[in-house]
């Protein structure tokens, strides 16, 4: 009986026959084990490829920057990113707005923003159709309050969480005239930091056109909107005609500190050279917004409200823009109030129109002012 390689054998001595005790098993190729290091190379791959692609953005930045300005002040103002995408701005009702007009106003030959005039809740009747002539009439019939809304970057005016805040304006029986800036939406032009604050400037004038004498006109700005209202604030009390309030939501110190706590510069803000630059490029841009020097020279009251979860401008930019207020402003200015809304609300960077105190917060501050000569 000839052996097969493959099979171990004993021999009986006695029986002289062979017995087979155990096979051997036949040589195998050995299972694929590479397949976890294919997965893993291919991680390794993907990581790399993120990681090199985030490194030549933050390389490019300031590149780009350099050589195109205009490229600085389209990511601050971001006016090209309407949303929501689409809809008819002349229907304000198709944003839930029932008693609310849309016009376009013209603070330059060459330029025109679109507007919207929320009326208050007092005046609103849901089987009325008002003119035009009736909106404005509504504007001096009585000494209603009337916020002078400027909104953030991106988007338009009929964006989601700009129409709640409208809601409790209008809750409050206050007028509300809200825009787009130039450059934003159908509005004509190109937005630069004199040119929105000319158009805030305008519609303030109009306002003021409208409303009985003593009728309160309330400058309130939302993130970006805060640089504006606050610069539009210095330049009225400036001239000698100061608005009944300046109420600012979720601001900034200036628009360079603001890029630093931006989700995607921070990485500028560990770098001492890459820092220097940024604030270089957007002083060349023309784009400051400065508003830890212009509310030096706001006389009129001012109230603060931001949330301790903001993750797009922290709520440390908000108190340190309240200190310099407090330190510079002169002696015989308004009031100035800050309010800190707690993290655990969620409200965030756009969404303190949610707070139920919120109303009662901006009544009572107003009240207070007025009890004050203001």
């Amino acid at each position: 009986m000839s052996r097969s390689p493959d099979k171990l054998f004993t021999k009986n001595h006695k029986s002289q026959d062979f017995y087979i005790v155990a096979e051997q098993p036949s040589e195998k190729k050995p299972k694929n084990r590479k397949k976890p290091k294919r997965r893993c190379g291919r991680i390794c791959q993907v990581f790399c490829w993120c990681s090199a692609s985030v490194a030549c953005f933050y390389t490019l930045i300031p590149f780009l920057f350099w050589y195109f300005p205009e490229m600085c002040t389209f990511m601050i103002f971001s006016n090209r990113f309407r949303w929501p995408p689409l809809g008819n701005l002349n229907k304000p009702s198709d944003y839930g707005l029932n008693h609310t007009r849309n016009l376009y106003l013209n603070p330059r030959r060459n330029i025109q923003i679109g507007v919207w005039h929320v009326l208050p809740r007092v005046l609103a009747d849901s089987n009325t159709f008002l003119s035009d002539l009736e909106y404005d009439q509504s504007l001096n019939e009585q000494k209603l309050p009337v916020v002078l809304y400027m909104h953030g970057n991106t988007g338009t005016r009929a964006g989601w969480h700009r129409l709640q805040i409208y809601q409790v304006f209008s809750s409050m029986n206050y007028h509300t005239i809200t825009f787009d800036y130039r450059g934003y939406a159908e509005s004509t032009g190109v937005p630069s930091e004199d040119g929105v604050v000319e158009d805030g400037q305008y519609l303030f004038n109009w306002i003021k056109q409208r409303v009985k004498k003593d009728t309160p006109i309330i400058l309130w700005g939302h993130s970006l909107g805060t640089g504006v209202a606050t610069k539009l604030a210095k330049n009225l009390c400036d001239e000698g005609s100061p608005p009944a309030a300046l109420i600012l939501e979720a601001p900034f110190t200036n628009i360079v500190n603001a890029t630093y706590h931006h989700p995607f510069l921070i990485p500028f803000k560990f770098f001492k050279t890459l820092k220097v630059k940024l604030t270089n490029f957007v002083q060349r841009s023309g784009v400051e917004f400065a508003s830890d020097e212009s509310i030096s020279s706001v006389t009129s009251p001012i109230l603060i409200l931001h949330a301790e979860d903001d993750l797009l401008i922290p709520i440390e930019l908000g108190k340190k823009l309240y200190d310099i207020g407090v330190e510079t402003r002169p002696k015989e200015s308004g009031p100035i109030k800050f309010v800190a809304f707690k993290a655990v609300h969620g409200y965030g960077h756009k969404h303190i129109h949610k707070a139920p105190e919120l109303a009662e917060i901006v009544s009572s501050f107003m009240q207070t002012c007025m009890e004050s000569g203001f």
